[in-house]
């Protein structure tokens, strides 16, 4: 290989002397243009790029071996006059060099590398900001390489028009420089960085490094007039950075006091104390050019959203010192989003997915014990309480800033921000709480994946029979169909966490009327029953295939040290509720009030005490199949036999011993085969035989028998019941049992039942008796002609914008529909649509009407309906053509 060629006339570096420079001082001793020195010392096309930075960046070792042994330097002299050594800031070097004229001057023309720093400002020796510009042509020297660099001495500007121009030739130490006070705070920051530029230690480049990521910011945040304190030169020049647009100019003539003025802002922030950091930090809470584009001042504005990405260029510490000190200049969702409120604040990890995931564990109406705790004692509604808190378990971490970032549950509020708000002034550990439980869910997760429940379960149905049989194994009266109405709310509620408040839910309440009402149901829930719709729900998940507890909530020492707005729930005195409310009679507002505590704290209490089923009504549906079933067990054939038969005792006899009442006795005894009758068989004989011959009594057994092979038989005394005390007509008790109305009536006459009287009067008022119907119901229908089709055409009415609309898609005239819904109106006693003389404007139901259409959507009504009120086939027709006319 061949030898490398040595230089003959050679100049030694400088101390901290950049290497640009000194190939330039070495190029003019040997007289020769640096392209020629450069490509001599193998640099080869490098400098197919013309800055100096070419130079001094990113050289490979091996260049500068080559370098140090062509020019007689010892290995390694040369790695402390590159740029490599500070890559480790972060810093992008300057295209070009500052200069101090007097430092050139003493040093004969020597640059050094700090110069192409960013934030290499100011001379500590000369106590002045460093030269931008060359004073003759006004470029930043050395910012290109020409074809005649080298030529001139280092201390004159070799700038041209073009890389093979004349150049400047301006005398760099004719720019006259200011000199600044000894206490001049740019003199300090530039000793700070100065200081750390030597260290270069791991503590070192974290507080460069920083400064670098904190005066970027300022750069975008920080209004000229706080920067006063620097001299009219520093404000003029921020103003000429914005108005003249500076920040894109090639040579702009303002960078070193603008580096020096955000140098000396981020320096102020990282050596501040925990005390004087927020003033500092007060620009960085604006937004980008606000301040200053609206001419107001810095303490005239409100706090505004932190930047993440500005956050994230800062280290570690600074960061959480950063959000501890402006936690309370924050909002409420900001405070949340960064945990500023806690001893571990943070930034939300972009694309991160946890917030999401967490809605996955959380209800839309928060878990009842952290309600409680989570309560004030006064001044905050509970549905707010517990939509508002689940709603901002949603924010600690997440990227999310929009209205989305709570959407799964509910759109997050500004009446959210206002409750938060309120709350953590006179609780500041509520905050702080919220992003514990977030914490924790992220952390241990939850076992109940409320998300797939509320896919699942978007309405709970359940039957009469089904709802019978709960109230049965519960011991409980089934109550209206208001009642069961309740119970579905209160089983959707319990295994979605659904607000029920909500209008999305189909379950939820139309007005206050039917949540007062789910209240008072909730208030009177007794044990049996509360744990038989447990038991119904449980048994709703595994049809569904949901192997998860019924319900959960985060254990309470996952906040253990805060102190919440709300009592915990273990702190009321059980025994001293119960006694209260059942014992004293009072109400659930009076209890909390001897107590000291929230209602919504009583009603939690409520569940964990046994509260027994009230006595059942003889009439209600419950007692009645206890007796059906008692009856079953006792009255056997073999008791018939004993008693009935054996002992003479009469069927009336038996129903007043055994309690049971006479009907069910003697459908017992007639199912057994004995005859039903109140003398013992012996006097029934002897009476037979005294009154009737034999031929006689021979025509009416034969009578009897074909009469009962030619029709059904009917109970008399339930036919009695039914035709006799409740006036029930012949048509009604046929169509329930399968029978035509002259079936009926021979069977009415044989028993000996008067017909009803002719006329509208009494054959077309339909009495029916429904002693389980709401009150609204029985006094349309009851002892009114036409009361159920009345209601049939009401719902149906109620479908539609106007009367005329309704009565073109069902087929009726426009008359007789008004004239049906006046009827019912007047039988009700109360207005039910809200007409209105804007054609423009539909009708709406009143109070009163959505009240009655939420009674008519019960199963057992649209039962009666069908049953005593069907759609005639004519207006089966009409609305089914009016539907495929409006589809097309």
């Amino acid at each position: 290989m061949q030898a490398l060629r040595t230089l003959p006339l050679r100049v030694d570096p400088g101390d901290g002397e950049a290497l640009d420079s000194w190939l330039l001082r070495l190029a003019h001793r040997n007289g020769m243009p640096l392209r020629w020195l450069t490509t001599a010392l193998g640099f080869g096309d490098r400098l197919r790029v013309w800055h100096n930075y070419a130079l001094t960046w990113k050289l490979p070792p091996s260049l500068l071996r080559r370098i140090e042994t062509q020019t007689g330097l010892p290995p390694g002299a040369l790695d402390a006059a590159v740029l490599d050594q500070f890559d480790a800031l972060g810093w992008k070097p300057l295209v070009g060099s500052r200069f101090c004229p007097a430092c050139l001057h003493e040093s004969g023309g020597k640059w050094p590398l700090r110069w192409q720093l960013p934030y290499t400002f100011a001379c500590p020796t000369h106590r002045c900001v460093l030269a931008v510009l060359c004073p003759a042509c006004q470029r930043t020297p050395r910012s290109l390489i020409s074809e005649r660099s080298g030529l001139a001495p280092p201390t004159r500007c070799a700038m041209g028009t073009t890389r093979h121009g004349l150049a400047c030739d301006g005398d760099l130490l004719a720019h006259r420089m200011q000199q600044m006070d000894a206490a001049d705070p740019r003199l300090g920051a530039q000793a700070w960085i100065n200081a750390r530029l030597g260290r270069a230690d791991t503590r070192a480049v974290t507080d460069l490094r920083d400064l670098n990521a904190l005066a970027t910011w300022f750069l975008h945040r920080v209004d000229p007039i706080e920067l006063e304190h620097l001299g009219d030169a520093t404000v003029t020049a921020m103003n000429a950075h914005r108005d003249g647009l500076h920040a894109i100019r090639r040579h702009p003539p303002t960078a070193a006091l603008i580096a020096a003025a955000m140098a000396c802002q981020a320096i102020g922030v990282i050596t501040a104390d925990d005390h004087q950091r927020l003033p500092r930090l007060a620009p960085l809470l604006r937004d980008v050019y606000t301040t200053y584009r609206t001419g107001q001042a810095p303490a005239a504005r409100g706090p505004m959203i932190l930047s993440r990405q500005r956050l994230a260029g800062l280290s570690e510490p600074l960061r959480r010192r950063t959000l501890t000190s402006i936690d309370g200049q924050l909002p409420i969702s900001e405070r949340l989003r960064y945990r500023t409120c806690t001893t571990t604040p943070s930034s939300p990890m972009p694309g991160s997915r946890t917030a999401a995931e967490r809605a996955r564990h959380l209800p839309q109406y928060l878990w009842p014990d952290w309600l409680i705790r989570f309560l004030p004692s006064r001044g905050a509604h509970v549905t707010d309480v517990a939509i508002d808190v689940a709603n901002a378990l949603l924010i600690p971490g997440n990227p999310v800033r929009n209205l989305r970032a709570t959407d799964e549950l509910t759109p997050w509020r500004t009446n959210t921000s206002l409750f938060l708000n309120e709350c953590a002034q006179q609780h500041p550990d509520t905050l702080a709480a919220i992003c514990v439980l977030a914490d924790y869910l992220d952390t241990h997760g939850c076992p109940i994946d409320y998300r797939r429940r509320r896919a699942t379960f978007t309405d709970i149905t359940v039957t009469n029979e089904q709802w019978h049989q709960i109230c049965y194994q519960a011991d409980s009266d089934p109550g209206r169909g208001a009642r069961l109405l309740n119970a579905r709310r209160y089983l959707f509620h319990l295994l979605t966490g659904a607000d029920l408040d909500n209008p999305q839910h189909r379950l939820a309440f139309s007005d206050a009327s039917p949540k007062n009402e789910y209240q008072q149901f909730h208030r009177d829930l007794n044990s049996p029953l509360r744990e038989a719709l447990h038991r119904h729900s449980v048994g709703l998940l595994h049809a569904a295939g949901i192997d998860e507890p019924l319900t959960w909530s985060p254990p309470a020492d996952c906040v253990a040290g805060l102190t919440l707005p709300g009592r915990d729930p273990d702190e009321i005195d059980l025994p001293a509720v119960r006694h209260l409310l059942d014992v004293e009679r009072l109400s659930p507002t009076a209890v909390a009030r001897r107590l000291g505590v929230t209602v919504e704290h009583v009603r939690y209490a409520q569940q964990y005490f046994h509260r027994p089923p009230p006595v059942l009504a003889p009439t209600s549906p419950t007692a009645a199949r206890q007796l059906r079933e008692r009856a079953a067990a006792l009255l056997t054939r073999d008791f018939f036999k004993r008693e009935y038969q054996q002992a003479g005792c009469t069927l009336r006899a038996i129903a007043a011993t055994t309690d049971i009442t006479y009907t069910l006795v003697a459908q017992h005894a007639r199912a057994h085969g004995f005859p039903v009758s109140n003398r013992s068989k012996k006097q029934a004989a002897v009476h037979a035989r005294r009154t009737a011959p034999a031929k006689k009594r021979r025509a009416v057994a034969t009578r009897k028998a074909k009469a009962s092979k030619r029709q059904p038989l009917i109970n008399p005394d339930w036919l009695r019941e039914q035709a006799g005390t409740l006036q029930r007509t012949n048509t009604d008790i046929g169509t329930e049992l399968g029978l035509s109305h002259e079936t009926v009536r021979r069977h009415r006459k044989r028993v000996g039942i008067a017909a009803r009287p002719s006329g509208s009067a009494g054959h077309t008022v339909h009495t029916r008796r429904h002693s389980d119907l709401p009150a609204v119901l029985r006094r349309a229908v009851e002892g009114k002609r036409n009361g159920w089709q009345r209601l049939r055409r009401f719902h149906d009415l109620a479908n539609h914008p106007s009367v005329n609309a309704a009565a073109h898609a069902l087929g009726l005239h426009h008359q007789n529909l008004c004239h049906q819904l006046d009827q019912l109106e007047a039988d009700i006693g109360s207005a039910l649509i809200d007409r209105t003389d804007n054609r423009y404007q539909a009708m709406k139901p009143t109070p009163a009407g959505r009240r009655l259409l939420n009674e008519l959507r019960q199963p057992g009504i649209r039962q009666l309906i069908d049953r005593y009120a069907p759609p005639t086939a004519e207006t089966k027709k009409k609305s089914r053509s009016t539907r495929e006319a409006l589809s097309r």
